[in-house]
């Protein structure tokens, strides 16, 4: 008797580690002149702040790339890019609580009774987001940025990861630049 609300419960986190949905948005400057826009580089260290420094850095970097090269831009790192790139693959560790309750009853009017329990307990899981920004090279200006919410929730593995970066990068980057 106690299985079942403890599988139920399991099937629920399972059902939501394993829906790998997450909501894309996106907004830009509707005054900003998307059509000179050819070349681009990170916004780093040398032009700003950031920089690639874990494994996710580097897969949401990489996806970047392919996706604004395949939108024709090009990457210039020796001269002036026409404008730059930030991204911040955000994960924090959150908390799910899970309640059981059984019980049984008896009785005939007017007399009842019964006796009930209540089990409860925690999961813990990541959920993450994936935020790229783009800002004019020439006046420091932020003109679009796009999110993938919830985009690297219920990520168990680096084959998980390698398959939904990939996807959720051409998800935000599918609007840029604004027609």
């Amino acid at each position: 008797m106690r299985a079942l609300p403890l599988s139920v419960a399991l099937l629920s986190l399972a059902l939501l580690t394993a829906c790998r949905s997450y909501s894309v948005n996106y907004d830009y400057d509707v005054t900003a002149s998307y059509g000179r826009y050819r070349t681009f580089d990170y916004y780093t260290s040398k032009k700003g702040t950031g920089g690639t420094t874990t494994l996710m850095d580097k897969r949401v970097r990489a996806a970047v790339e392919k996706e604004l090269q395949a939108k024709g831009f090009a990457m210039e790192t020796k001269g002036d890019p026409d404008f730059l790139v930030t991204y911040y693959p955000i994960v924090q560790n959150r908390k799910v609580r899970t309640n059981a309750r059984m019980g049984m009853g008896w009785g005939y009017r007017p007399f009842y009774g019964g006796v009930s329990t209540t089990t409860s307990q925690v999961r813990n899981y990541k959920e993450g987001s994936i935020v790229i920004e783009i800002v004019d090279f020439k006046t420091n200006q932020l003109i679009w940025q796009g999110a993938a919410e919830g985009a690297l929730t219920g990520l168990n593995n680096p084959e998980d990861a390698d398959e939904v970066v990939p996807k959720a990068v051409r998800d935000i980057l599918a609007k840029f630049p604004p027609k």
